[in-house]
């Protein structure tokens, strides 16, 4: 376990909770297990990431894109309209 001395701010390689004196400044530490930490909480979840928009292909020249929510989008590579579908990528 890993702390950081808080008068000198170094830090120092500790086997677990106990007290230990700074190697650079002779400060003693007293190392809590986390458990007894009142103050300590856990970091939140990340939020889910959302879904990725859509992929296509044209029809004519089967070039793939990805598209947002649209009925129907140009091929960017041949100018042709890509009808969309709306349950997902095809």
């Amino acid at each position: 376990m890993i702390v950081r001395c808080g008068r000198c701010r170094t830090q120092v390689e500790v086997p677990g909770p106990g007290r230990y004196s700074c190697p650079a400044c002779g400060t003693l530490m007293e190392v809590r297990p986390r458990a007894e930490d009142p103050g300590l909480v856990a970091p939140p979840l990340p939020a889910p990431e959302p879904p990725p928009s859509p992929r296509v292909e044209c029809p004519d020249c089967g070039f793939r894109f990805i598209v947002g929510t649209v009925e129907s989008a140009p091929c960017p590579n041949c100018g042709a309209a890509v009808p969309v579908s709306r349950g997902g990528p095809r």
